[in-house]
């Protein structure tokens, strides 16, 4: 007779253990698809991490290049700067020393269209004199205009020169010399910081 019991026992025992043995081979496959999943998950966001701190340092890299840029930016300004001021006092320099020779001209061929009808009324003095008195008028003249055009200049240049000379048709012969003394002082002061530049001071 068949043992109906130890044959379904059996059965199930059988169904069970292929059950189990499912089951841990499904656990397995899981764990394994789990842990393929965990170390991609991990991969990725190890793979974001690295880009993060690639652009980080890219970024850092950019603004410490751009700082040195703007350095060196600020720097050859600041040259090319202290280039313009060398230039500019040289020049202003050089132009007050012509400026100084003209007026010193123009002091020594002073004399005026009044003096010369006064030499002419006087009857006595030689028409030589006199025409040279003219010719000294004339010049004095031309450097009256020559110096406008110093002071003109100097202006240009960032260098004020006072004056008290108000019409240069015929200015008097102090306001001249006034004139001169103030271009001397300027020379002097300018001439110091050509010196300096020079020694690098």
């Amino acid at each position: 007779m068949i043992d109906w019991a130890a044959l379904l026992g059996g059965a199930l025992f059988g169904f069970l253990g292929g059950m189990v043995a499912a089951w841990r081979i499904a656990s397995v496959e899981a764990a394994k698809a789990w842990a393929v999943d965990l170390r991609h998950r991990y991969q990725v966001k190890q793979a974001d991490r690295e880009k993060t701190q690639q652009l980080r340092h890219a970024r850092l890299d950019d603004e410490h290049q751009a700082e040195l840029q703007r350095g060196e930016d600020d720097r050859k300004q600041a040259e090319k700067a202290r280039e313009n001021e060398r230039r500019r006092i040289r020049r202003a320099h050089t132009e007050l020393k012509k400026a100084l020779q003209t007026t010193n001209e123009a002091l020594r061929t002073h004399t005026s269209a009044l003096f010369i009808n006064l030499l002419s009324e006087r009857g006595d003095v030689s028409p030589e004199i006199i025409r040279d008195e003219i010719t000294k008028l004339d010049r004095h003249q031309v450097l009256l205009k020559e110096v406008q055009g110093h002071l003109e200049t100097l202006s240009g240049l960032g260098v004020s020169v006072k004056h008290r000379i108000t019409d240069w048709r015929g200015p008097l012969k102090l306001d001249l010399g006034n004139l001169a003394e103030t271009i001397v002082a300027k020379t002097e002061e300018y001439a110091k910081l050509l010196s300096q530049q020079q020694t690098g001071t």
